[in-house]
C-alpha cells in the first residue's frame, strides 16, 4: 500500500478544489424517497445533488461533485488519476472534461462502469486531496502529458510550478523514471521542456504551447518595461533581428467581466489601453490576443497578429 502524506506533509498545496464541490447525498441517507423527489438530481449510482444547484453548476464543478460522491461510497478504494486527479488538487484542467471519474484500477475491478473509468498504472506516489486519494501533482501533469494533450499539460504543469505545488526537477526526474518505450513519453518529454512557472495563466501557457508549435522565436516571460507612465510587465517580449522590440499581450476575458481589484470593468479597459500606449511610446509595437485566437485553429488568429507585427516562424523549434 501507498505511504500518504498527510496534510501537514503537504507543505507547498494551496488547499483543495473540492470544496467547491456542491456536497452529494447519498441514497442511504435519504431513504427510497429522494429517488423520485424533483429536487434531487440522480449524479451517481445511489448519489443525488440538489437538483437546481446542479442545473447552475459549470462542468468542473459537476466533475468535483461526482469524484466527492464516489469518494464518499467507496473511501479508499478511489485513486483518481489523470484529469480528475488534477481537478481535486486544484490544477487547471484546460480543454474537454472526462464524462466518468478516471481512478486506478485495482484487483479484478471493471475497466469502466457508469461512474468510473478505470486505469492500469504503476502508481509510486499517491496524496490525500481533501479527502480522497489521488497521484500526486507530478504523477498527475505526466499523466496528462501521456494522454496526447500538450496544451492541458502545460496548463497543469505551469499551474504547479508557479503555486509551488513541485518543482521543474521533480518532473524531469519522475520522467526519467518513464522507460523509452512508455506510452506517451516523448509527449511528456515535449511538456516539460515547455514548461514554466512565470506564465500566470493558462492563458499564456495555451499561447506558449502555439508559438512553439508554430516554430516562433521563443519569448522572454513577464519581462518588466520602464515607461513614462511607469514600470509595467508584459507577458510576452521579442527583440527582432533589426533591434525592434515586439510585445505579446493575452487579454483573458475575465479581466473584463470582473472587477480586477475592485476596479471596474470600464476602467480595466482604459488602464490596459493606457499601458499600450506607454509601451508603444518607448518604441515597442503590441500584439494583443483572446483565448479564442489562441485556441481555435490551431492559434491561427494569434499568429496571424505576431506576424503583422514582424514576430514570423523561424523553422526551428525551441
Amino acid at each position: 500500500m501507498w505511504a500518504v502524506p498527510t496534510a501537514s506533509c503537504l507543505g507547498r498545496r494551496k488547499g483543495c478544489a473540492l470544496s467547491t464541490a456542491l456536497a452529494p447525498r447519498l441514497r442511504s441517507e435519504g431513504g427510497k424517497r429522494i429517488e423520485s423527489a424533483p429536487e434531487w438530481t440522480r449524479i451517481a449510482p445511489g448519489a443525488y445533488a440538489d437538483s437546481e444547484q446542479w442545473e447552475l453548476a459549470d462542468l468542473e464543478q459537476r466533475h468535483l461533485t461526482q469524484i466527492a460522491a464516489a469518494a464518499r461510497r467507496k473511501g479508499d478504494a478511489v485513486i483518481l488519476l489523470g484529469a480528475s486527479a488534477a481537478l481535486a488538487q486544484g490544477l487547471p484542467v484546460v480543454g474537454r472534461l472526462p464524462k466518468r471519474v478516471q481512478v486506478l484500477r485495482q484487483g479484478s475491478q471493471r475497466g469502466r462502469t457508469a461512474v468510473f473509468d478505470r486505469h492500469c498504472r504503476d502508481l509510486k506516489r499517491v496524496v490525500d486531496a481533501g479527502g480522497v486519494l489521488a497521484s500526486d501533482v507530478v504523477t498527475t501533469c505526466l499523466e496528462l502529458a501521456r494522454s496526447g494533450d500538450l496544451v492541458q499539460a502545460v496548463c497543469a504543469m505551469d499551474h504547479a510550478l508557479r503555486e509551488g505545488l513541485c518543482e521543474r526537477g521533480e518532473l524531469e526526474a519522475a520522467l526519467a523514471e518513464l522507460g523509452e518505450g512508455t506510452r506517451g513519453v516523448c509527449a511528456a518529454r515535449s511538456a516539460v521542456h515547455l514548461t514554466d512557472g512565470l506564465a500566470e495563466s493558462p492563458g499564456e501557457s495555451l499561447s506558449r504551447v502555439r508559438m512553439w508549435q508554430a516554430g516562433l522565436p521563443r519569448p522572454r516571460l513577464q519581462v518588466t518595461v520602464d515607461t513614462r507612465l511607469g514600470c509595467f510587465r508584459v507577458d510576452f517580449l521579442w527583440q527582432l533581428g533589426d533591434g525592434a522590440h515586439v510585445v505579446g499581450e493575452f487579454d483573458g476575458m475575465v479581466k473584463y467581466h470582473r472587477a480586477s481589484f475592485g476596479v471596474a470593468a470600464e476602467e480595466t479597459v482604459f488602464e490596459e489601453r493606457r499601458r499600450e500606449r506607454a509601451l508603444e511610446s518607448c518604441g515597442a509595437v503590441v500584439a494583443r490576443w483572446t483565448w479564442a485566437d489562441a485556441w481555435h485553429d490551431g492559434g491561427a488568429r494569434m499568429l496571424e497578429a505576431l506576424a503583422d507585427v514582424g514576430v514570423r516562424p523561424t523553422g526551428r523549434q525551441w
